[in-house]
């Protein structure tokens, strides 16, 4: 009779090692979820940071907003993917979610990314976002749409 008792109290224990397991992994799970993911399109090359993307389909995913604030761009094909780290944040957005780009040296470049959703806006470039961004006379923007994965 005593060893069925305690047979009982090592299944319980068993099975809730294994819910408690459980829960870590759901909760591991849904942490993983980013806390940004957006869609945007290059009609032409584009330099941001040391990397050049060509015209084409782009997603964006922002895992975290802790600093350094680093960001996966990829494009939709899968085939090309970077990483681009935030050095400057700021939490005046004009409003909008878009890729703020300005020449320099003849090629169009990134010099932020407004997230009005987040409330932030991730400064790539300081010498080309010299302006508050509210107040910024951008030649281009590109809008970057919210997006599930």
């Amino acid at each position: 009779m005593r060893s069925n008792q305690i047979l009982t109290v090592i299944k319980m224990m068993l099975a809730t090692l294994a819910l408690s397991l459980l829960f870590v992994g759901t909760a591991r799970a849904q942490g993983d979820l980013p806390v940004y993911f957006g869609k945007f399109t290059l009609t032409q090359q584009v330099q941001w940071g040391k990397s050049v993307l060509q015209p084409g389909n782009y997603t964006i995913t922002i895992k975290a907003t802790t600093f350094p604030v680093i960001a996966l761009v990829q494009k939709d094909d899968g085939h090309a993917a970077i990483r681009v780290m935030s050095g400057v944040r700021d939490e005046k957005t004009n409003g909008v979610n878009a890729l703020l780009i300005e020449e320099k040296d003849g090629q169009p470049t990134v010099h932020s990314l407004s997230l009005a959703q987040l409330g932030m806006v991730l400064v790539y470039d300081p010498s080309l976002a010299k302006e508050p961004v509210q107040e910024a006379r951008v030649s281009r923007s590109v809008p970057v749409l919210s997006a599930r994965k």
